[in-house]
């Protein structure tokens, strides 16, 4: 039974499960034991179990050295950085940050320690715990060149990993507690007006190519709602066509995604007379065609409402 509640938390943390989320799961410390003595895990750290066999991958190696950390340890700066999708960053050595001062510190991990760390900028992506964009933005101004962090911070904005409201909120509730690297986020928050848009990114370029390729004309980074309340940016709107366009990439979605929010938000659109489509990046990639077919969808269902109107 406790075999089978290691390997189901390791499945979904890069083969690695550690002895603080098998206590939370109510496995004892024979169990832990067992584990421990057991030839389908090895225990590189101490507290920490790969399942023998699980693919070594740089993911695996973060999750190591961050549950080694304890519990809500996360990964952090410019490891943090890179699981995040910008492969210039250094994975080694692993940061990772906490709130307990007690914990273990392993050697190959630099351990981070702070008076608050609140689960809202938190999350776990491709299995590792890991901070969210706007901490990590912080955490670069604090550790990086001031024009390196600006350039990373600028290309998690433009793959909407993190937004200027998103940073603002951000500032606005941890910055008070004097972090190092606020400065810096205020700084290039006052360098950018606040309808500031960053340059498309490739997912956005190779959307724009397809639509444009099937005679479909749009505008990206509009400001969208109705005549009584503003909703948001949104990514593309058809030309003369109440459609917007979102284009959501798997990888980060269910990481940074508030899901009732989402909810919302569509929902504020549509009832303002907006139809939505969503499109996913593994279609833009892969699948062009379903693109072109969701939109030339919506664009039928534009044109009956309004002729149905007239």
């Amino acid at each position: 039974m406790f075999d089978d509640v290691a390997t189901e938390l390791a499945a979904r943390h890069n083969g690695v499960v550690s002895a603080h989320m098998l206590r939370s799961r109510d496995v004892d410390a024979a169990a832990i034991r067992s584990i421990r003595s057991s030839r389908h895990w090895n225990e590189p750290i101490r507290g920490v179990f790969v399942r023998t066999g699980s693919p070594d991958t740089v993911e695996r190696q973060l999750t190591i050295g961050t549950l080694a950390c304890g519990r809500g340890a996360a990964l952090s700066h410019e490891p943090a950085c890179w699981l995040w999708g910008q492969s210039s960053c250094r994975t080694r050595p692993v940061h990772v940050v906490r709130t307990s001062r007690k914990g273990p510190n392993p050697d190959g991990v630099t351990v981070h320690t702070v008076r608050s760390l609140p689960d809202a900028w938190v999350t776990v992506l491709r299995g590792v715990p890991v901070v969210k964009p706007e901490l990590c933005a912080l955490q670069l101004f604090a550790s990086c060149h001031a024009a390196r962090a600006e350039r990373l911070v600028e290309r998690m904005w433009s793959m909407r990993l993190l937004s200027g409201p998103s940073l603002t909120r951000f500032i606005a509730q941890m910055g008070r507690m004097g972090r190092n690297g606020t400065a810096g986020v205020r700084e290039y928050l006052d360098a950018r007006p606040a309808d500031y848009v960053p340059a498309a990114t490739n997912l956005e370029t190779r959307t724009m190519q397809i639509l444009r390729g099937a005679w479909i004309h749009v505008r990206r980074q509009v400001d969208a709602g109705s005549d009584d309340a503003w909703t948001g940016r949104v990514d593309f709107v058809v030309e003369g066509l109440p459609i917007v366009i979102e284009v959501q990439s798997r990888a980060h979605h269910t990481a940074l995604t508030d899901v009732e929010s989402d909810r919302k938000r569509r929902a504020a659109l549509e009832a303002a007379g907006w139809i939505w489509v969503e499109v996913w990046d593994d279609e833009v990639w892969s699948s062009p065609d379903v693109v072109v077919g969701k939109v030339t969808a919506a664009i039928a269902e534009a044109r009956a409402r309004r002729a149905a109107a007239r």
